[in-house]
C-alpha cells in the first residue's frame, strides 16, 4: 500500500506534527510505503509571506492558487499513491481541496482541531467530494463531523510510549526545575496566563522557577512581559528543543503546566506523564482524556492565573502527592487510558481500499 501524506502547515511544530511522527512509528509493521509532501517547504517564498499578517494567510487559504494546485497534482502523478492522507490543511486549504477533488484517489483527511472543523462548516471553503473520509482522535470533533453528515471514523491516538520513558527521573527524586512549559508561544496556549501565575506565586515563594521551551509569534511579547514583571531570575525562555534534551527537561521538572484553554488532545501532556512528570492543566476536552483531577493529574477550573497559582502553591512541595500522581499517570499512559477508540489509522486505510 502506497500512501502519500500531504502536510500543509507553515507554523512551528505542534500536535499535528507529533501525531504524524507517532503514526509513522506505529505503522512500521503495517507494510505501508509512506511518502510525504510538505507544501510549505516546496513553496518557501510564498510560505514566508503567509507569516506577514492575518489577511495574507486568509487570502492564501480561501483562494485557489494555480502554483499550489500544479505542485500537488504533479507530485501525485509522480508518486501514484493508492491513498492520500491529508494531515494538516491550514495554509492553502482551498488549493489543496481543488487539487484532490479532481482525482479519483481516496482521500483521508485527519481533523486535529476545532479550527479545521469550523472551516469545513464555512461557505468560504470548497466542499470535499465523496471520496474524502474524515478521521479524528477527538470524540468531540467526531460528533461534530457526524452532525455534518461526513463519513468519519474515531481512531486511536498513535503514541510511542517507550520513547518518552527514557530517561527516567533522577534516582534520588531531585528535580531542579519547579515548573515547565512546553509548546508554542501563542496567547491561545495560555503561556501568558502562566507567567502571570508565576508572578503571583513569587509573592509567597520567591525562588519559584519556570522553564519555557518553545517558540512562536508572541515570543518577543512574552519576553517583554517577563522583563516588565521583573521575573528574569524566575523564568527562562529556552526556545525549541530537540527530543533528546526535551526528555531531560521532562525528567528534571517537578511539574509540567499545560495552561491551554482549548485542546483536543495535548501530546505534551502524554510525553510528560510517560516520563513520570506530574501535570497541572486547565480543564478542556483534550486534557480531560489524560488528566483526571487528583487521580493522575491536577485540573484547574476556570483558567485564571490566580487559580493556577493557588494550585501550584498547594502541591509544589508535597512530594507524597506528586509521587502518587506521577506513578498513576505513567500507568495510565502505558495502558493508553487517553484513547476513546481502538481503531488504528492503518486499519482504516485498508478498509477504505477494500471498498
Amino acid at each position: 500500500m502506497k500512501v502519500l501524506i500531504i502536510n500543509d502547515y507553515a507554523d512551528i511544530v505542534g500536535g499535528a506534527e507529533r501525531f504524524l511522527e507517532n503514526l509513522l512509528h506505529e505503522s512500521e509493521k503495517a507494510a505501508i510505503d509512506f511518502h510525504r509532501l510538505d507544501i510549505a517547504d516546496q513553496l518557501k517564498e510564498r510560505a514566508a509571506a503567509t507569516k506577514s499578517n492575518f489577511f495574507t494567510r486568509r487570502y492564501n487559504r480561501i483562494n485557489i492558487i494555480p502554483k499550489v494546485v500544479k505542485l500537488v497534482t504533479r507530485y501525485i502523478e509522480e508518486i501514484r499513491p493508492d491513498l492520500i492522507h491529508l494531515n494538516n490543511n491550514h495554509l492553502y486549504t482551498n488549493s489543496i481541496i481543488q487539487s484532490l477533488n479532481t482525482l479519483g484517489i481516496p482521500v483521508v483527511w485527519f481533523v486535529h482541531d476545532y479550527y479545521t472543523l469550523r472551516r469545513l462548516q464555512s461557505f468560504l471553503y470548497l466542499q470535499a467530494k465523496t471520496n474524502f473520509t474524515f478521521l479524528t482522535h477527538s470524540p468531540d470533533i467526531h460528533e461534530g463531523l457526524i452532525a455534518m453528515a461526513r463519513k468519519t471514523y474515531l481512531v486511536k491516538v498513535p503514541f510511542n510510549y517507550a520513547k518518552w520513558t527514557r530517561p527516567q527521573a533522577n534516582d534520588n527524586g531531585h528535580r531542579p526545575i519547579d515548573l515547565l512549559y512546553v509548546g508554542r508561544i501563542e496567547k491561545s496556549k495560555g503561556v501568558f496566563t502562566l507567567v502571570k501565575a508565576v508572578d503571583r506565586i513569587r509573592q509567597r515563594l520567591p525562588s519559584i522557577s519556570l522553564s519555557i521551551l518553545g517558540d512562536g509569534t508572541q515570543r518577543k511579547a512574552l519576553e517583554s512581559m517577563v522583563r516588565g514583571l521583573k521575573l528574569e531570575s524566575n523564568i527562562e525562555i529556552m526556545g525549541l528543543q530537540e527530543d533528546q534534551p526535551l526528555r531531560l527537561y521532562y525528567a528534571r521538572a517537578r511539574i509540567l503546566v499545560f495552561p491551554s484553554a482549548t485542546e483536543t488532545l495535548g501530546y505534551v501532556g502524554l510525553e510528560a506523564q510517560a516520563c513520570g512528570t506530574p501535570v497541572i492543566a486547565f480543564e478542556n476536552e483534550g486534557t480531560s482524556r489524560w488528566c483526571r483531577d487528583n487521580i493522575d493529574g491536577f485540573i484547574v477550573h476556570g483558567g485564571s492565573a490566580q487559580k493556577l497559582a493557588d494550585k501550584v502553591l498547594e502541591i509544589i512541595h508535597d512530594d507524597v502527592i506528586l509521587t502518587r500522581i506521577s506513578t498513576a499517570a505513567r500507568e495510565n499512559i502505558r495502558l493508553e487510558g487517553y484513547n476513546a477508540s481502538s481503531q488504528e489509522v492503518p486499519d482504516i486505510y485498508k478498509a477504505i481500499l477494500s471498498w
